[in-house]
């Protein structure tokens, strides 16, 4: 069995640092969703190819850089908040979705876990709804 590396202290960022980071991962998360989005609609059928495979990695990019970042320590914390936020976050949101779920279900919180899920998916739902309906409001349809 390997032991974790014990973890080094790593400098704190600046706000400004933090927030800059974010904005450039952003931006490479996003240009790379485009990508896996632009690549997937080459594929056949109605099926949102893009959508599910940009979920499905992001969901795998959190866990992974979550595990090396809080778990092994060969990111440091900041770094890793910074992947998290920036690249992951604007790469797909249903990562954290997924981790926030997973979280809730390791402490056995059975009931906010349902809660979670049907009411962000519910609501979600009822809020498209609403965005179209005020969006054609006073227009045709």
């Amino acid at each position: 069995m390997t032991s974790v590396p014990e973890r080094l202290p790593s400098p704190p960022l600046s706000p400004m640092a933090t927030a800059l980071l974010i904005g450039l991962f952003g931006a490479a998360g996003a240009l790379a969703r485009y990508g896996i989005s632009s690549a997937a609609s080459l594929l056949p059928g109605p099926f949102p190819w893009g959508t599910s495979l940009a979920n499905v990695l992001g969901c795998f990019l959190f866990g992974l850089i979550w595990a090396l970042s809080e778990q092994r320590a060969l990111i440091p914390k900041p770094l890793g908040l910074v992947l998290l936020t920036g690249f992951v976050g604007s790469f797909t949101t249903f990562s954290t979705y997924v981790f926030e779920a997973e979280v809730l279900l390791q402490q056995g919180l059975w009931l906010i876990l349902a809660l979670k899920i049907i009411g962000q998916n519910l609501l979600g739902f009822a809020a498209l709804a609403a965005g179209f309906r005020v969006g054609w409001w006073g227009g045709e349809r």
